[in-house]
């Protein structure tokens, strides 16, 4: 995702939602200062819209407290039949058989 981002300035809502999660709960990132680097990079950032997501994905606002996002499920459900998306941000991966495609360290 931080690929595409830094190529395009824009993510679906999905993606930014697992980018956010994945960077608070993993990366153990606060939003807080996580929040202004990114607005640099979202050509459509808007504060009003964006802090308020950032809190909500990061769990510290809403009613669903932890929001954590598993990358493999997000990329079974979502990235389609080719993961042409994966492929194009993840040249790393460009050669891995489509069915290890979501979890590619079970590789025998």
């Amino acid at each position: 995702c931080m690929r595409s981002l830094h190529h395009s300035g824009w993510l679906n809502f999905r993606m930014r939602c697992l980018l956010v999660s994945f960077a608070s709960y993993q990366l153990w990132l606060d939003w807080r200062r996580l929040t202004p680097v990114m607005a640099r990079l979202f050509l459509d950032y808007e504060p009003g819209i964006h802090y308020p997501q950032f809190q909500m994905q990061a769990g510290t606002t809403g009613i669903n407290a932890t929001r954590i996002y598993s990358p493999a499920k997000q990329a079974e459900d979502h990235a389609g039949g080719d993961f042409e998306f994966i492929r194009r941000w993840v040249p790393e991966l460009e050669q891995v058989p489509r069915e290890h495609m979501v979890e590619p360290h079970k590789m025998p």
